[in-house]
Formats: C-alpha cells, sequence, structure tokens
C-alpha cells in the first residue's frame, strides 16, 4: 500500500508576501502590531505560517527580538543588505568602531579584533588627547579585572597599585590589597577606571574607582590576580546587591558622586551668544535647566555636584563662560584662576 500524500503548503498571497516583506524590513513588528494591520488580514495561525514558510521558501531570514519595557513581547524583522546579522556593513561597521575606539589606548596586535579589521581600510577615525600610555600587562589586567567582576559569585582580586600622590617609580614590590572587582568604565574615551569595593564590601561606602594606568605589574604577574580561596567571602552586600559601574560614578558630568563628596556645589553658568549654539542641547546631567536670554546668551544650570569636578568642567572653556551661582563654586573657581596665574 502508498502511504499517505504529504500534505502540501498552502500557496501565499503575493500582495500579503510583499507587504509583510517591506513592513519587517522598515522596522520590528510584534505578532499583536501584525495582526492588526488590516492590509494584512491574517490570523494569527496563517501569520506565523508566513514567518515560519513562507518566508524561509523565498530565501528571507526572519529574525527575532523583544519590544522594549514591561510587558516583553516577542518582535520580528528581516534584516536589509546593510544589516546583515553576519558580515554585514553593520557589523563591519561596529568593529571598525570599536577598533577605532580601543586602539588609542591599547595593544589590539594578535587579539580577535584585529584579525576581524587588519586587512580592511577603515572609514572610522577615533582619538582623544591625554591618553595614558598603557602596555600589554594593562591588557592582561584588564581582562582578568572583567573576568572576576563577570564571575557569579563574586570573586576577589589581589590589585597591586600606585598610589595617586605617590612616586611614579616606585620600588617593588608594592603591598597588594584585596579588591572585589565591579566593572570597567572609560571616561571621556581616555581614561580607564576599574571600579570595586574593597574590604570590607559591605556598602558603596567602600566604593573606589582605581586607574588602570597606575597598575603595576609585577616580576611574574600583571598587577592582578585572583585571591586565594580563603579570601573569597563576598559579603551579603555583594552577594545580593551586585553593585554595578553605573553606581560609582555620576554619570555623564564626571566621577565623583556628590553623594561621597565633601563639597557638593550647583553649577550655574553662562554662555555668551558666541558659545551659546556649541553649547546648547548637549547633556551633562539628567537634569539640568537651559534658559536662552534675550541677548542670545545661554544660561546652564545643574548639580548638586562635586566642587572640583565643577571647577574642572569650567576650566575647559577658555572664554566665553561666566560662572553665576553658588558662592562655594566661585570661590573655588576665582582660586583656581588665582592659582594658575601665580605659576
Amino acid at each position: 500500500m502508498f502511504g499517505a500524500a504529504a500534505p502540501t503548503m498552502a500557496r501565499p498571497d503575493p500582495r500579503k508576501l510583499d507587504l509583510l516583506i517591506a513592513t519587517l524590513q522598515r522596522s520590528p513588528r510584534t505578532y499583536d502590531e501584525l495582526m492588526a494591520d488590516e492590509r494584512l488580514d491574517l490570523s494569527r495561525r496563517s501569520l506565523q505560517t508566513y514567518l515560519d514558510e513562507h518566508l524561509a521558501s523565498l530565501g528571507y531570514t526572519v529574525l527575532r527580538g523583544v519590544a522594549p519595557g514591561p510587558p516583553r513581547r516577542a518582535t520580528f524583522f528581516i534584516p536589509t543588505a546593510d544589516d546583515e546579522p553576519r558580515g554585514g556593513v553593520v557589523d563591519r561597521a561596529a568593529y571598525s568602531l570599536a577598533r577605532g575606539f580601543l586602539e588609542g589606548l591599547f595593544p589590539l596586535e594578535g587579539t580577535s579584533l584585529d584579525a576581524l579589521t587588519r586587512r580592511r581600510n577603515s572609514r572610522v577615525l577615533a582619538f582623544a588627547s591625554g591618553v595614558p600610555r598603557f602596555s600589554e600587562h594593562h591588557m592582561r589586567a584588564l581582562m582578568k579585572w572583567i573576568a572576576a567582576a563577570e564571575h557569579d559569585p563574586p570573586r576577589a582580586v589581589m590589585l597591586r597599585y600606585e598610589r595617586a600622590g605617590g612616586p611614579r617609580a616606585a620600588p617593588l614590590p608594592v603591598e597588594p590589597r584585596l579588591v572585589w572587582p565591579v566593572g570597567v568604565i572609560v571616561r571621556e574615551g581616555r581614561r580607564v577606571y576599574l571600579p570595586g569595593l574593597v574590604s570590607p564590601g559591605e556598602s558603596l561606602d567602600d566604593a573606589r574607582n582605581f586607574a588602570l594606568d597606575r597598575v603595576l605589574a609585577g616580576p611574574r604577574d600583571c598587577g592582578v590576580w585572583v585571591a586565594d580561596a580563603s579570601e573569597q567571602r563576598p559579603s551579603e552586600f555583594l552577594l545580593h546587591s551586585r553593585p554595578r559601574p553605573q553606581e560609582f560614578v555620576h554619570a555623564p558630568f564626571g566621577l565623583v558622586r556628590p553623594s561621597v563628596s565633601e563639597q557638593p556645589v550647583m553649577l550655574e553658568v553662562r554662555f555668551d551668544p558666541s558659545h551659546a549654539a556649541y553649547v546648547r542641547d548637549r547633556r551633562w546631567f539628567p537634569k539640568q535647566e537651559e534658559h536662552v536670554t534675550a541677548d542670545g546668551s545661554l544660561e546652564l544650570r545643574f548639580g548638586p555636584v562635586d566642587v572640583r569636578e565643577a571647577v574642572a568642567w569650567c576650566s575647559q572653556w577658555i572664554e566665553g563662560l561666566t560662572v553665576l551661582g553658588d558662592p562655594a563654586l566661585r570661590e573655588a573657581y576665582m582660586a583656581s584662576l588665582r592659582q594658575r596665574l601665580l605659576r
């Protein structure tokens, strides 16, 4: 006896196919959004057949994503020729951007990123002034730090670190310290910080940001290594709160949070009309106030911020800036100007 014939797949509507392809190439859509489209007029079961079978038979790859915010809903889209998931223009641009950003900081020769971008004539240029001279041991220390930060449960490391005020040519050995890595912070494309908790690691009061360029290599190590098993006793705070790098800084303004600053101030300044256009709509603080005056000047106000960070921020503007508010900031800014003039 002959077996039953295999069921044939119903032929799709060419008009609906073209409309579905155009819709999914334009932007991701959920099931509900596609079923609500009266032009498609597809039930959930028919829509699933179009997505899983009809589009695949024509050579289209339907990718899945997740719609933002609760509730979590699946989305579907078709990549265009410029954003194929493997080797397309978007991937090449992303790799070039990553290389342009990182090669100013670290030696990339021999890494997988070097292999991916070595033979390509990149159209991406990224640079920053005042970049520390990172060496191979800094790269290895960074990788060990990230590995420890991503470990679950948290893993402690020993860190050999030069104090900020210490001699640049400090003799070895420098006494290593126990630290619980939290992640990595790259500030303004030129400074790399290693946020972590020092003992006892029971709250953000024990948070520290270590500059990568001050990590010192030893005769047999890169300056970071996993601590002994006897030291691997994370606090309840580390185990249950798992602090993030965002909690260690005052992003996007500065590295020092006003909650741990001895001198928080409100920053209130005025930019004259010739400089206002270059400052308008730039974001330095989650909530900031801007006001354009009758003569075209721009008044900017935000805070509280650390007074040292505020003085450094004001000092980057050579001209066109007037410090208006907060007597503590005005006094600190004037003192900074006087000291520079004396020097």
